[in-house]
């Protein structure tokens, strides 16, 4: 009898630890963004000043956002992402071309001019191994039947400088 009141006992202690390690995913009414999405720039986040992504003394930041009809799908959508940014920072390189062309038809009387103009830009990101990041921020919501997911990763400054040491070595 002492055994069964022991394990009645035990049962809300269990149910109450198993429902605090939950989180339940909010629904919002409209779109929103964590403030820190809204201001994530390529800060030194430790020191809490804003300086230029290539000067930070401790971390490199990026943060990306993904939305699915699985959370799952949002939350690696938004690291991806995040992560893509960063690579491009480190080792993306731009490309652009530009195309006039200006015709005139017809004669002095019925002269028609046309012009057209293209512009193309090409970003591309080398292979770039970002195996030492950590994600320090992540929000999501829920917004009618869509998942909405926020990440921020960070990546040592020790590290940025290995990827650039090696990128460096592969170029020469």
């Amino acid at each position: 009898m002492k055994k069964l009141f022991a394990v009645q006992a035990l049962i809300p202690i269990l149910v109450a630890s198993c429902s605090s390690n939950t989180v339940e995913v909010q629904e919002q009414s409209s779109y929103v963004q964590p403030k820190w999405y809204a201001e994530c720039k390529s800060i030194d986040t430790e020191t809490e000043n804003f300086i230029k992504f290539w000067e930070s003394s401790t971390y490199y930041y990026s943060c990306g956002t993904g939305t699915s009809g699985f959370e799952s799908a949002a939350n690696i959508k938004a690291l991806q992402i995040a992560k893509r940014n960063l690579a491009d920072r480190l080792n993306g390189k731009l490309s652009s071309a530009s195309k006039i062309t200006m015709a005139d038809t017809g004669d002095a009387e019925n002269l028609e001019s046309q012009t057209t103009s293209e512009i193309t830009i090409y970003n591309k990101i080398s292979d770039i191994s970002l195996t030492h990041y950590a994600q320090t921020d992540h929000y999501s919501y829920k917004r009618d039947g869509l998942f909405y997911s926020f990440v921020m990763i960070k990546l040592s400054k020790d590290n940025v400088n290995l990827i650039v040491d090696k990128l460096n070595n592969e170029t020469n």
